[in-house]
């Protein structure tokens, strides 16, 4: 009775091994995936493009609280309203594009636009944002024009040479994962 439950602890072991070499194995193959697509993705930085953005919008901010101009736009869908934002920001049309984000928050209140209690140039810089970026992975900005951003770039350099170390660790292992284990009779490694 007892070398039976031996036999059976001694099967179990061994599954339990195949199971855990198996879970390296895939672990291996997602960091070489996520390796790969490190190499290849291309990462975008959009936050030169937003700061400048944040300036003119706030320059134009400053101007338009002065004239506070308000805007007739005839009646559309939010993904209307999306699109004639954008294009007023491409032609550089700051004030009339502060306009229509008031505008647009009247009509939808609490939709995209945000509500009357939001900042209207944040506002402007998250669609714009978002608009430039639909579909696209790999993009970040960082807009905070009155704080030194130095610290937070070199904790995310530090990080990055953390995440690249662990990366070049875990490949070194690879070979290991790729071993295969003897066949034994009776012993199935499929679970």
């Amino acid at each position: 009775m007892e070398i039976l439950a031996e036999l059976e602890l001694c099967r179990r072991l061994y599954k339990l091994h195949f199971q855990l070499l198996l879970l390296f194995q895939a672990y291996c193959k997602l960091i070489s995936r996520v390796d790969t697509v490190k190499r290849e993705a291309e990462v975008i930085n959009m936050s030169e493009e937003l700061a400048q953005l944040e300036s003119s919008l706030k320059e134009a901010e400053a101007t338009a609280e002065q004239s506070d101009e308000e805007m007739t736009i005839p009646e559309a869908s939010t993904e209307t309203a999306i699109h004639s934002l954008i294009e007023t920001l491409r032609n550089k049309e700051f004030v009339a594009a502060l306009a229509q984000v008031k505008t647009f928050r009247a009509m939808w209140p609490n939709d995209i636009f945000g509500n009357t209690n939001d900042d209207a140039v944040q506002t402007l810089l998250h669609i714009y944002f978002r608009h430039q970026t639909l579909g696209q992975t790999g993009s970040f900005a960082i807009v905070c024009s009155n704080k030194d951003l130095s610290e937070a770039g070199s904790k995310l350099m530090e990080l990055n040479m953390e995440i690249r170390e662990s990366l070049r660790m875990v490949q070194s292992y690879q070979p290991l994962a790729q071993a295969k284990l003897p066949d034994i009779p009776g012993v199935s490694p499929g679970f």
